[in-house]
């Protein structure tokens, strides 16, 4: 056969990609893993009983807001990681910039509390299970996540997997904070964070050989 009639047949049947493809496979694998991680809570832990009380307050809105805005920067990094040769620097900020701020913002309500309060403030009452309880939470999304990548073109499958990790903490992190109790800042700062580092460090590791064409 002749490199010409290869080249033809390998083109015959081409459709063109949808609008906007990549991006709906993910916000598809988003709402699998949503809908996944809302039943796993609902079976483990179930519902709080004074939700309605709740959702009343600033707080429980400012603490889901940490989460919804790591998974919007997040979502646009994972685009992008799908993506042979796509620009990452701008995405990466873009995605490390709500938990810079929780730091920021954590690290500050420390230093200005009294030195026999920060402790408190940090381990909260729940310290020792929150963290494992989000990255539970977190493995619907990231099985979800990661089957989507691999649908995709991913040439950086470690960096890929750091950025569906990612995606997954926060999503984990979204479902938990509809059921934790804490509402200190630096107890967020703290727990929060570390179990989004422990989830996109898992997604990391095990993306290698998942995405492996």
């Amino acid at each position: 056969m002749k490199t010409r009639d290869l080249v033809d047949r390998l083109a015959s049947g081409v459709s063109p990609v949808e609008h906007n493809a990549v991006a709906r496979l993910l916000n598809r694998a988003l709402m699998t893993g949503l809908g996944g991680s809302a039943v796993l809570l609902a079976a483990l832990y179930g519902v709080r009983s004074d939700m309605p009380e709740l959702i009343l307050t600033a707080m429980f809105w400012v603490r889901l807001a940490f989460p919804l805005a790591i998974i919007a920067t997040a979502m646009k990094l994972a685009e992008r990681l799908g993506r042979p040769g796509a620009p990452l620097k701008l995405a990466w900020c873009a995605a490390a910039l709500p938990i810079a701020a929780m730091l920021l913002a954590a690290g500050s309500i420390v230093l200005a509390t009294p030195p026999g309060y920060r402790l408190q403030l940090m381990l909260g009452m729940t310290w020792r299970t929150t963290t494992a309880n989000i990255v539970l939470l977190s493995l619907p999304s990231l099985a979800a996540m990661l089957h989507a990548m691999k649908q995709l073109a991913p040439t950086r499958l470690a960096l890929a997997g750091t950025g569906a990790g990612l995606l997954a903490g926060a999503q984990g992190l979204l479902v938990y904070s509809l059921y934790c109790p804490e509402m200190a800042v630096p107890f967020w700062g703290v727990w929060y964070v570390l179990a989004i580092v422990i989830t996109t460090a898992i997604g990391a590791a095990i993306a290698p050989r998942f995405l492996r064409w």
